[in-house]
């Protein structure tokens, strides 16, 4: 059942500094997080909901091609403390009009036409095709250990600012060469890569590309952070591979500068609970108390705002919030902007940005220039401490175009943000 209930006892559940408010947060995200996917998956017509990828990361081999659609997380109810960030206080510093006029750009200062909006009836057959793999056993939650104590978060958000993109198959990155991708992304302006590195299904599987990306990518003065997808079906498996991942070093004598589990719902095969998130991203840290691990999500959306996606439970173990807002025939301002006003009193907010269309189903026309420039506004303005787009091997050039004249540092220092 993709339903969960809570009946351990979780006030026993130390976790140094923040057993109240996990326990709280627990109780108040396992019961509906199931509610949310299952309304996902019964929604007649196929397509995914609105601002919503409708083929997000799956957890496939490399070469493998697998579309599905996702459900829309919320904000549960109870959040833990507070933590020590502080949003950004515009000061002194010139308009960014000023800045768009001296980079050239013309950026809209509201919402802007969608391409290919509404989206056509999906074609007979098609709605996303299905879950895809599945691991054959599930750990039940009656046998997993408890989270485990953690200490202070010992994370540095700075690999995350500015501008980056997403690679996920290699082969149809750049051909698959690596000198390609560091000069485009050189090119680009951009600051950091995210690359994927595992899942539960192949374990951790990076070191036959990161050995060659990483080392040049640091070379040209790029952050590389790995991305993988636990399916939380066995989360200790998940840890294991994961901390592989963090631990993991290059031939240049440096690893990743951070790792980002991609926590989805059941509607990608993920038995997603309250539970199975503090276990696994509890254990992780306490592997890893000094490693950047930012937790990529589902955007905070209205209609399931009672469902519980566990944010809350998230909260205490990694260092920023990656939304995946994908905004499809959504205005991309708006809903980054609900994501980081959301969000960020939890921790520090990175955005994705969508850089694919469709074939079948929902929206079938890529993204505008206009489109991607009103997403990177509206996440400067309103506070993201970066912003990326998903996914490379699916970016078109006008897409490429626009990210590339965006002045993210310069519009940044306009407002007074954090550099």
């Amino acid at each position: 059942s993709a339903t969960r209930t809570l009946s351990r006892d979780l006030s026993g559940w130390g976790v140094v500094g923040r057993s109240g408010a996990l326990s709280a947060a627990l109780a108040g995200a396992a019961l509906t997080i199931g509610a949310v996917a299952a309304s996902a998956l019964s929604r007649p017509g196929g397509p995914a909901p609105t601002g919503v990828a409708a083929d997000p990361p799956s957890a496939v081999a490399e070469d493998e091609v697998l579309t599905s659609e996702a459900g829309e997380p919320v904000i549960g109810s109870t959040p833990p403390p507070r933590p020590e960030y502080v949003g950004p206080v515009a000061s002194a510093g010139p308009p960014l009009a000023d800045v768009y006029a001296q980079a050239g750009l013309s950026v809209p200062d509201g919402p802007t036409e969608l391409a290919g909006c509404p989206p056509p009836p999906p074609e007979p057959g098609t709605g996303g095709g299905g879950i895809g793999w599945s691991p054959p056993i599930t750990v039940a939650e009656s046998a997993l250990p408890a989270p485990a104590a953690t200490g202070a978060l010992g994370g540095d958000v700075d690999p995350l600012r500015g501008k980056g993109m997403w690679i996920w198959q290699y082969r149809r990155t750049e051909g698959g060469d690596y000198g390609a991708m560091i000069d485009r992304a050189v090119a680009a302006g951009l600051d950091h890569l995210w690359v994927r590195v595992g899942d539960s299904r192949h374990g951790f599987y990076g070191p036959k590309y990161l050995d060659t990306l990483v080392p040049m990518a640091h070379a040209a003065g790029l952050e590389v952070i790995g991305w993988g997808f636990p399916f939380l079906h066995d989360p200790m498996h998940d840890v294991r591979w994961s901390t592989s991942a963090i631990e993991w070093v290059g031939p240049h004598g440096r690893g990743l500068d951070g790792f980002s589990p991609d926590i989805e719902m059941a509607t990608e095969g993920v038995e997603l609970s309250a539970v199975r998130v503090a276990v696994y991203l509890s254990h992780l840290r306490a592997a890893a108390p000094d490693a950047l691990i930012p937790a990529t999500v589902y955007p905070p959306v209205d209609w399931v705002v009672e469902a519980g996606y566990p944010y809350e439970v998230m909260a205490p173990f990694v260092d920023a919030f990656v939304p995946m807002d994908y905004w499809m025939c959504r205005e991309p301002g708006a809903l980054v902007a609900q994501s980081i006003e959301r969000l960020s009193h939890l921790r520090p907010v990175h955005v994705i940005g969508q850089a694919f269309h469709n074939t079948t189903h929902g929206r079938r026309v890529a993204p505008s220039a206009d489109e991607t420039l009103r997403f990177l506004d509206v996440a400067v303005r309103d506070g993201a401490i970066g912003a990326s787009l998903w996914v490379w091997q699916d970016i078109g050039t006008e897409q490429w175009d626009a990210l590339a004249a965006y002045p993210w540092h310069e519009a940044v220092g306009a407002l007074g943000h954090a550099p």
